[in-house]
């Protein structure tokens, strides 16, 4: 049992830098919303048009036999789509600044490259990520006749703070009577059942954000860690001693304070993506913010008072 226990501890303690890591370079939330709006002839026949949430990437995906040609930020064509596939003009420089031309053709004369088999191209477009709100418009060309895609850029507020706080403070206070009491015994018990709710909460936001459409590969793996930590501790927390249990919520409460914390901007933005609903997700965060603080205290608490009332290091061992 106490070898276990320090394994998770070890676990605890590496899982939040291996997640913020990943985090800094994953969305959880943002605050625009980019929507596309009904295509006309001849572009509704011709392509679907996708902008997708995380970062306003659009991808354009030919129909049929239609031949498809996007026109970039000074007129120039960039991107071809036709039954041959995609193909990237080398010479513009909407497609260098995009990142699709892997070498620069110098002249006015397009140079077009094939860059994939496939109906479909994904590209990050200025004239999308440039906008804080408004219409966003791009020009093409189908079948020889001028037309266009777009639609607008919206802002979503974030939601009030207040109930977030409220969650915090009855959380707070409810351990400040603790801790006033003086009592270990009330404080195994809490430690014990913030530990199931610091699991349950960390459990419910690593599967919202790993289910996410726009969920990376460094999302699925801190999810993973995430999921695998709290079912060992919830493990522990049906298995365990008493005094192991109070300890396991204490270590849970500092998993669920951890991954809270790297998910703090759902709560200052209008936008979470997260598979759940978003006020679902972010309740989930803010129990875990306030709920693993909670447990992490009072397991503490408890580690403390074990070291106080079992002086001899192996009495304790056996003890847990």
């Amino acid at each position: 049992m106490r070898r276990a226990l320090v394994v998770l501890v070890l676990a605890a303690l590496a899982a939040p830098g291996t997640a913020q890591a990943h985090l800094r370079t994953s969305r959880v939330a943002i605050d625009y919303l980019a929507s596309v709006s009904p295509l006309k002839p001849p572009a509704s026949d011709a392509v679907d048009v996708r902008v997708f949430r995380a970062d306003r990437a659009i991808r354009l995906k030919r129909r049929d036999d239609h031949r498809v040609v996007v026109l970039g930020y000074f007129g120039e064509p960039f991107l071809r789509l036709g039954a041959d596939g995609v193909w990237v003009n080398d010479t513009s420089l909407t497609a260098s600044g995009a990142g699709l031309a892997t070498t620069r053709s110098s002249g006015h004369v397009p140079h077009w490259r094939l860059r994939s088999r496939g109906p479909s191209v994904t590209w990050h477009d200025a004239r999308l990520r440039s906008v804080t709100g408004g219409p966003w418009a791009i020009p093409l060309v189908v079948d020889g006749r001028r037309t266009r895609i777009g639609g607008e850029i919206t802002r979503v507020r974030a939601p009030s703070g207040w109930p977030w706080i409220a969650i915090g403070a009855l959380f707070a206070a409810a351990i400040g009577l603790l801790l006033a009491r003086g009592s270990i015994e009330p404080i195994r018990s809490a430690a014990v059942w913030l530990g199931w709710a610091s699991a349950i909460a960390t459990l419910v936001s690593a599967i919202g954000f790993a289910a996410a459409s726009t969920a990376s590969e460094g999302v699925w793996v801190e999810s993973g860690n995430e999921i695998v930590l709290a079912l060992v501790g919830l493990f522990f927390l049906l298995r365990g001693s008493r005094d192991a249990k109070a300890l396991t919520g204490g270590l849970l409460g500092l998993l669920a304070l951890a991954v809270g914390l790297t998910k703090l901007p759902v709560l200052t933005h209008g936008i979470v993506l997260s598979a759940l609903p978003g006020q679902l997700a972010r309740l989930a965060v803010a129990i875990g913010i306030s709920a693993g603080a909670a447990a992490a205290i009072l397991g503490a608490v408890v580690f403390f008072y074990l070291l106080e009332h079992y002086e001899e290091p192996e009495a304790l061992r056996r003890y847990l």
